[in-house]
């Protein structure tokens, strides 16, 4: 009887084992059959995945099929997965292959970062350095959490997302809800994003399910109470510090956060405040605020001081008021808004020292400031309040500690950028002190933070130049006519958009090349430009007032070609700018953002092109300069000339000399081999 039970229990563990073998085939079969797919996209399978040139073959190719068949060995020859392990991974690899399909296959560089990162994951064994490429990238991270949600720094980085991304984590919160640390994150996420969190509430759905039954998680437990008595639909989470503190009630908050005015004064005053619960929802209520009032100063731009700044005055708003406005409202401000807010700010500051006022605020973005009387030329004003102590503190507030905050590369863009605009000698060397001061710590110490401070370094011409560095910027002065032109013509795409400064921006456009050597021809909801001499040129372009129509219509005679755009062109407000950058291909050899601070979107496209050279405003654009911009970019092209920057950049500006509105907004705009945020931001991913 017991070796019939022992023979029994074989067989039923052989027939187990069998059985998870098979899985793990299974799953191995669907991920094969998946690259076939792809593979068959360009009409035939044989192991090449051919795109419009040999480069995009190569690296399409390499992607789909090598890089793919790595992670597919990566998980079947890991020792310590069982073979349920090895089937869920597998089919998580299947599900990111699901997301390649026949009309989007070609913008292989959208799920380049995806796949390479599953890769880093896999093979980086030192745990600092993978948890510095995903900080570097943590959006990408968000999208490939099946990958290293059992990795002993997932809580880590998922936390730090809780911070930085928390709308994105949210929606992928389902990925990771069944590890132990899920409740750690989801309460990370209840402390900086409330207001976010509770769009998830009183549905079914992992976030609520987990809220509804973790314990001993108190801001979870505050977000509850505040649920059973106001309902999801309620502004009452932002002021979750408040409710937490017992300074207000939640029926309180509800009714505050009825008052649009009264809501704003008083989430100035909060975010004074160190640590404080909900930070980020709270920052982006502000933004929303702060972004409606400098509009309205906005759309007074042709209008007197008096009128322009009416808001302002007629409240006599506080020199925090003031500042609100400037930080919140980064991605808006023009500069005449923002020289009229900071003299303002200046006239009504009470503290003696500016570097006191800063204290006052709790430094809030103050970085952010910084940059921007930086990039307006008015650091000197706001310095000049401080005394050299004062300074010296302050740039080293400013440049310390890059490594540790959410988005270390974003912090360091706004240091290169500030450096970049001081003119003044004694100023620079003090920044420059400060920077060389931090590496000296970090080096030897932090692999990640030294390899940031040393690029800076040599990005800013503070130390010598690494031969990769200068190779990157040595290509980025010129581009070669040969390959603009491709397959014997050379696209474009420009974005318009229908509002009032999309239809001037159009027309003026469009009477721009109603000169020789160009037609325009009209295709309803599009029009198509070609050049009639020199080398082939096809510009498409929605109009404006067919924004909708005309963009579709594009895309899809795009994806019918199989013919992308060799430069893509953003002509509307920045808040626009996110359609833009979503259809930019692999193809791309040069963006242009004309828009209001373009300059802020730079790591996006280089998310979808990372080879693209980028043209950007760090201001205000303007169609002024857009327009000669892009014209001499068409007739250099037309005439079988490269594209040297060097050279084109003084000839345009000397064509717009006679606009002196034209001219000092031209200053704003950054050519590819000036654009340090571009730079620095392509460089440092290359040393991860």
């Amino acid at each position: 009887m017991h070796k019939q039970i022992v023979l029994v229990l074989s067989l039923f563990i052989a027939t187990l084992v069998s059985a998870q073998v098979d899985v793990v085939k299974t799953a191995n079969q669907a991920v094969d059959g998946h690259q076939l797919r792809i593979d068959k996209y360009d009409g035939r399978a044989n192991d090449t995945v051919k795109l419009l040139s040999p480069l995009q073959t190569q690296e399409a190719t390499h992607l789909y099929l090598q890089t793919v068949d790595d992670i597919q060995k990566n998980i079947n020859n890991n020792s310590n997965y069982t073979p349920l392990d090895k089937k869920r991974r597998l089919n998580d690899l299947v599900h990111m292959l699901e997301k390649v399909d026949q009309s989007n296959f070609h913008l292989y560089t959208s799920f380049q970062s995806y796949f390479n990162l599953i890769l880093r994951i896999q093979e980086v064994i030192e745990t600092n350095r993978i948890k510095a490429i995903l900080k570097s990238d943590l959006l990408t991270g968000l999208n490939v959490i099946p990958f290293f949600d059992d990795k002993p720094y997932a809580n880590e980085i998922l936390q730090m997302a809780a911070e930085q991304y928390p709308s994105v984590l949210l929606k992928h919160y389902g990925d990771f809800a069944f590890q132990s640390y899920s409740a750690d994150v989801l309460e990370a996420l209840c402390k900086t994003a409330p207001a976010h969190v509770s769009f998830y509430m009183g549905t079914a759905n992992p976030v609520f399910n987990d809220m509804m039954n973790v314990q001993g998680k108190p801001t979870i437990d505050r977000m509850m109470e505040i649920f059973r008595q106001v309902g999801s639909n309620s502004k009452a989470y932002i002021f979750l510090h408040d409710i937490s503190a017992y300074q207000l009630t939640t029926k309180e908050a509800h009714q505050l956060g009825k008052n649009r005015e009264a809501t704003f004064r008083h989430l100035l005053q909060l975010r004074t405040q160190p640590d404080i619960l909900g930070g980020y929802s709270v920052d982006d209520e502000l933004t929303y605020l702060a972004t409606r009032k400098v509009r309205e100063i906005n759309e007074l731009h042709e209008e007197s001081d008096n009128i322009r700044f009416q808001l302002c005055d007629s409240g006599n708003m506080s020199a925090q008021e003031l500042y609100t406005l400037m930080v919140y409202g980064e991605d808006e401000v023009y500069t005449s808004t923002f020289l009229g807010l900071f003299k303002r700010l200046m006239t009504r500051m009470t503290e003696e020292s500016s570097y006191e006022f800063l204290h006052n605020l709790g430094r809030n973005k103050y970085r952010t400031f910084v940059k921007m009387c930086a990039a307006y030329n008015e650091l000197p004003t706001f310095l000049n309040r401080m005394s050299v102590w004062e300074k010296r503190s302050l740039f080293n507030a400013f440049i310390a500690g890059l490594e540790t905050k959410a988005n270390p590369l974003k912090q360091a863009v706004a240091v290169a950028d500030t450096y970049g605009s001081i003119t003044d000698e004694d100023t620079k060397a003090l920044f420059e002190n400060a920077l060389k001061k931090e590496y000296q710590q970090v080096k030897w110490k932090n692999a990640e933070a030294e390899k940031l401070y040393g690029l800076l370094l040599e990005l800013l011409q503070i130390n010598q130049k690494s031969v990769a560095l200068n190779e990157d910027l040595t290509g980025l002065s010129t581009v070669a006519n040969t390959s603009m032109i491709k397959n014997g013509e050379h696209v474009q795409q420009h974005f318009f958009f229908d509002d009032e400064d999309g239809w001037a921006s159009y027309a003026t456009f469009i009477a721009r090349f109603q000169r020789p050597g160009w037609t325009i021809i009209d295709k309803g909801h599009y029009v198509i430009i070609e050049s009639t001499a020199g080398k082939k040129v096809k510009i498409y372009a929605n109009k404006a007032k067919d924004e909708y129509d005309g963009q579709d219509e594009l895309q899809e005679v795009f994806k019918t070609s199989k013919r992308f755009p060799d430069v893509v062109v953003h002509r509307g407000h920045s808040y626009y700018a996110h359609i833009t950058i979503q259809t930019i291909t692999p193809n791309s050899d040069l963006v242009i953002l004309g828009s209001c601070g373009g300059y802020n979107n730079i790591s996006k496209v280089l998310d979808y092109a990372p080879n693209a050279q980028i043209i950007s405003s760090k201001q205000v654009g303007t169609m002024y300069v857009n327009n000669e911009l892009i014209f001499s970019i068409c007739e250099t092209i037309r005439k079988g000339d490269d594209l040297n920057w060097e050279l084109l950049w003084p000839q345009i500006e000397s064509r717009i000399r006679s606009n002196s509105k034209a001219q000092e907004r031209f200053q704003d705009y950054l050519p590819p081999h000036k654009n340090l945020g571009a730079i620095l931001i392509r460089n440092y991913r290359r040393t991860l």
